[in-house]
């Protein structure tokens, strides 16, 4: 790997752990549906930004169809993200394990992108259901790492 792409991958990593803590925003909000639009918008961010790094020209809508697709697909942000509507006791469970999901998808998201921009891909090129493994792969280490960060202290 040349310096140059050595630098675009750091810059990528620290653009994706930036906007993973700032998904825990999103988890802290109490009002239902509000944390989820908060959420998308920072995924659209860093999409937006990871596509200007890689010189890969960004769409809204096509990103907004991947980001859907992936977390549709994806077995552990789903349950995670059901448990939320379950009356009195699935809010507040939903809360606590918020403060690693949010950060945790929005750190898989942004790899999973890195991976692709690397290899050559664009928005038009990203298959959902081929990056569904290393999604997951990603989200189990996104969640290790947002646990890790609260210095012994799980959420």
């Amino acid at each position: 790997m040349s310096e140059d792409n050595k630098e675009k991958s750091a810059q990528a990593a620290k653009l994706v752990r930036n906007h993973a803590i700032g998904a825990i925003a999103a988890g802290i909000i109490p009002i239902p549906l509000l944390d989820v639009g908060i959420l998308g918008g920072i995924h659209m961010r860093m999409l937006s930004r990871l596509a200007k790094l890689y010189d890969v020209q960004f769409s809204e809508q096509r990103a907004n169809a991947i980001i859907g697709s992936l977390l549709g697909i994806s077995a552990a942000a789903t349950a995670g993200g059901l448990l939320r509507f379950l009356p009195g006791v699935g809010r507040m469970f939903f809360s606590m394990g918020t403060l690693t999901i949010l950060p945790a998808s929005t750190y898989a998201l942004g790899h999973v992108f890195i991976k692709h921009f690397e290899s050559g891909g664009t928005f038009l090129t990203f298959d959902p259901e081929k990056a569904k493994d290393d999604y997951d792969e990603k989200l189990v280490e996104g969640k290790r790492i947002a646990e890790d960060s609260f210095a012994g202290v799980k959420p």
